[in-house]
């Protein structure tokens, strides 16, 4: 084999997809119908017969969201990112106007926090 070419491996993209239920990814597909359902109850008991109108508001979100998953499964996800981001961006005054992205969970380990004092209780730095 030379520099110019490349080995090709097989790829198992499969394992990364979604479960999809009618084109909704599984998980969205259930809370959504929890939600509807919960809705209709409580609009049955508080609004009458009439309230179970309540649980149809969650075939538009349905659509909605088969719609938006038809050519990416992860659509959502990167849905919830940005507006994840987008209500982030509010503390962005107190940082000098910046908004910034990392994977690391800096502040979350508790683990890392133990390990610095006892690293500055034994004298290492």
């Amino acid at each position: 084999m030379t520099m110019n070419e490349r080995a090709t491996y097989p790829s198992y993209n499969a394992l990364a997809r979604v479960a999809m239920l009618k084109g909704v990814p599984l998980v969205v597909a259930i809370l959504l119908a929890f939600f509807s359902l919960v809705a209709g109850m409580l609009g049955a008991i508080f609004l009458g017969p009439g309230g179970l109108l309540l649980a149809a508001i969650g075939a538009p979100i349905f659509f909605y969201c088969r719609d938006t998953c038809k050519d990416d499964d992860q659509a959502l996800r990167i849905a919830l990112l940005e507006i994840k981001c987008w209500l982030g961006k509010r503390n962005a005054k107190y940082f000098g106007g910046t908004y910034t992205l990392s994977p690391a969970k800096y502040g979350r380990r508790e683990h890392v926090y133990k390990r610095y004092f006892k690293d500055q209780a034994s004298g290492h730095q």
